[in-house]
């Protein structure tokens, strides 16, 4: 199996839809195996994702994929992973949920300079805000305010 290649065959047709890749991975769930590709979107119509899926299956051979693993392809979704730094830069002025030692819970991030996440969060109806070191940030991700 070559992801690399598989990566590269379904570029151009993302490409069409303004779109880009933002994982492709394999895993094994429920004892199935799977290459996972997440499109970097944060809502996507249904129907436009079987026209994506549809097409680039017509593209791969079994150099690429692996006749034993299926395809799962789907949106990143509005809840995404923070990872890096660049990811919290993006996410200035989103909602998150951050989970360090000095703070667990969500908040908007007001801004990211010399690696410290400036934080608004609603302390027990109270506004106030934090500083977290970016290192100590265990977790992160975007979140839906509800």
């Amino acid at each position: 199996m070559n992801l690399e290649k598989m990566k590269q065959k379904l570029i151009p047709i993302l490409k069409r839809y303004d779109l880009s890749i933002f994982s492709i991975k394999t895993k094994k769930e429920f004892g199935e195996k799977i290459v996972e590709i997440l499109i970097d979107v944060d809502v996507m119509d249904i129907n436009d994702l079987e026209k994506i899926h549809l097409e680039y299956v017509e593209l791969l051979t079994d150099e690429d994929m692996d006749p034993d693993y299926f395809l799962e392809l789907s949106s990143l979704g509005a809840e995404r992973p923070l990872k890096t730094k660049e990811d919290v830069e993006k996410a200035i002025g989103k909602y998150i949920y951050l989970d360090s030692d000095k703070y667990n819970g969500n908040g908007y991030i007001i801004s990211f300079e010399n690696d410290i996440i400036k934080l608004e969060i609603n302390d027990k109806g109270r506004i106030r805000k934090i500083d977290i070191d970016f290192t100590d940030a265990r977790h992160m991700r975007t979140s839906v305010k509800v």
